[in-house]
């Protein structure tokens, strides 16, 4: 999956759906994701999209073997070809076009393409999925659904059933429009997740946001629940019964970011929704979310949101009336 990246501009962008929406009965999922597939993976190599966890990947020759090493949780879903890997603990996976290849965790493997030509190259589209996304969504179905006994293995490729291969082609669709990617491609790719969860697979999906990630799941509801108070890193450790230290360093391993951050993205995304929706102003959104000095909170959103917050409730508020 190594080689150079290549960003395509938005013009480039087609739908997953080569046909009208109307006609998607007679075209499977796996075509439609083909022909987003062909359109994108234009030239060799790994190519990024307009999104940062979407990427596609393409060879135009055989090659292997080739060692490789991925990182945190990936999907990668093939359109063309075959592609053979050999994990570091000798299991050999091998999956074809309509199947899905899955690393719950940090991985080196052996990568093998025994087939593949410039008129009928090997291509794949891959999806890098937070484990905060995982750990959110395990908080919203542990109470109404029951763990099922299943696999027991941290990668497994195999066949997308309908249902996921539907939500993986939704997933491509949402990058062709702008706002599409900045409010439906989170719910997709949440779905996704949601859809593995309820699988055989729940368990090694589940252990990549495990061990201490109960408790760290905990200290972000916690925080989400309390971003107005004046929480230190200190206070949630101690409410997850960890030392500040280590519950520090598996905050940021589990969310990427340190639990600081974590509260203040939370405290400026609730302000900015209190803006837009209850009218407040800048001052009284950054008091109602915790902060104790309203220019500490310009600035954070700024930052965060490229505008000052009175200017970007007074644009977001104009595009919603039109």
């Amino acid at each position: 999956m190594a080689g150079a990246a290549n960003v395509l501009p938005d013009p480039a962008i087609r739908s997953c759906a080569s046909t009208p929406r109307g006609k998607h009965e007679s075209v499977t999922p796996l075509e439609r994701i083909q022909a987003h597939a062909r359109a994108h993976a234009t030239r060799e190599g790994r190519i990024s999209s307009v999104h940062p966890d979407v990427h596609y990947f393409r060879a135009d020759r055989p090659f292997g073997p080739k060692p490789v090493s991925t990182g945190g949780v990936v999907m990668a879903v093939v359109a063309e070809r075959e592609k053979v890997l050999e994990l570091s603990d000798g299991q050999r996976l091998r999956y074809a076009p309509g199947e899905y290849l899955f690393f719950t965790r940090e991985a080196r493997y052996t990568s093998f393409i025994e087939r593949a030509t410039p008129s009928r190259p090997y291509i794949s589209v891959g999806l890098t999925i937070d484990p905060d996304v995982i750990a959110q969504t395990v908080l919203a179905i542990d109470d109404v659904r029951e763990r099922e006994p299943g696999t027991d293995t941290d990668a497994w490729a195999e066949r997308m059933d309908d249902a996921l291969a539907e939500s993986f082609c939704r997933l491509l669709d949402s990058l062709a429009d702008p706002v599409e990617r900045r409010v439906l491609t989170p719910l997709i790719v949440r779905e996704i997740v949601f859809r593995l969860l309820l699988s055989e697979h729940a368990g090694p999906l589940r252990r990549a946001v495990r061990a201490d990630d109960p408790r760290i799941r905990d200290a972000m509801q916690f925080a989400r629940e309390h971003a107005a108070d004046a929480l230190t890193v200190e206070d949630l450790a101690k409410r997850v019964a960890m030392s500040p230290s280590h519950f520090a360093h598996r905050f940021r391993e589990i969310a990427r970011m340190s639990p600081m951050r974590f509260v203040k993205n939370v405290r400026l995304g609730q302000a900015r929704l209190r803006m837009v929706r209850d009218g407040l102003g800048a001052s009284e959104a950054a008091l109602a979310v915790g902060y104790a000095s309203p220019s500490h909170f310009t600035r954070d959103f700024k930052s965060q949101y490229g505008a000052t917050p009175a200017a970007y409730a007074r644009d977001l508020r104009a595009r919603l009336t039109g």
